[in-house]
């Protein structure tokens, strides 16, 4: 009887530590996320400047739909400068060791520009045809958790996280290329009234673009690339900084304007919102003059 209870009782120890491995790697482990406070400034404009209506002239292509994008419709997490992961829509993150369950928590009072406010059953709306192309289920755990839940660790996530959008989110609404600002939004007005974009190649070719800038149509336009001497002459005396990035491109950005920073590395990921932080050494003229 002996042999047999020690086999028993050995049975038993390793049953156990199979099942505490089990609920060890089922434990949930928070992912650090900073606050993302500093990714939308405040806007202090200036008299005339909340009313501006600008507009732009820039390349169509998927970096245009990404830049407009960011305005309209914000992704879950974020990085910033220092590559650190930053809670945008979600104020906590967690995951477990096993890498196979994902819980979500959505930020508070965060306003939506079709009216109410973002919840987990508009977070699992919005990730759920991403996360069962993936092999997964979003659960909802209570009004403001969603889980995600997958029978094999799926590579990435973490990435795509920082590129899985909830429509209507962000600062302003989009139609087409033409951003108009959403007097809703959490973090208060971004400062400018609209933004329209033009994607037109006529307005790209040498003459055309110079005489844009001559008159300072353009808050911001991108260099076309190759336009003749005289033009580039006319471009130089126009009232615009260059600004070179790190793709090669150069931007031609107002002077009005330069509390506008884009984000040289890719300018696809630069923020609208908040551009105008203090005074400036030249006026801001909305209309023109």
């Amino acid at each position: 009887m002996k042999p047999r209870s020690g086999w028993a009782l050995g049975a038993l120890v390793m049953l156990a530590g199979v099942l505490g491995y089990v609920q060890y790697q089922d434990t949930l482990v928070p992912v650090p996320l900073a606050s993302g406070k500093d990714l939308f400034v405040p806007a202090a404009p200036e008299y005339g400047e909340d009313a501006a209506v600008l507009e732009a002239l820039l390349p169509a292509g998927e970096k245009l739909q990404t830049f407009l994008a960011n305005q309209s419709d914000l992704t879950l997490l974020e990085t910033d400068a220092s590559g650190r992961l930053v809670g945008q829509l979600l104020s906590d993150l967690a995951v477990t060791r096993h890498g196979r369950r994902w819980r979500l928590k959505v930020r508070p009072g965060w306003r939506l520009q079709r009216g109410g406010v973002l919840d987990a059953a508009g977070l699992a709306e919005a990730v759920r045809s991403e996360v069962t192309s993936r092999g997964g289920e979003v659960r909802n755990i209570d009004t403001a958790t969603i889980e995600l839940r997958f029978k094999v660790r799926p590579t990435g996530l973490l990435v795509r996280l920082t590129r899985w959008r909830v429509p209507g989110t962000g600062p302003f609404i989009r139609q087409g290329t033409n951003l108009t600002r959403f007097e809703g939004f959490i973090h208060g007005r971004t400062g400018i009234a609209s933004l329209r974009v033009s994607t037109d190649p006529a307005l790209m070719e040498s003459h055309a673009w110079a005489d844009g800038l001559a008159s300072g149509r353009w808050a911001l336009t991108a260099f076309p690339g190759q336009i003749g001497p005289e033009d580039m002459a006319k471009a130089r005396l126009a009232p615009y900084d260059e600004l070179h990035l790190k793709d090669g491109s150069v931007w031609f950005l107002s002077r009005r304007m330069r509390r506008l920073r884009p984000d040289v590395q890719d300018w696809s990921r630069t923020r609208l919102f908040g551009i105008w932080k203090g005074s400036m050494d030249l006026p801001y003229d909305p209309l023109g003059l």
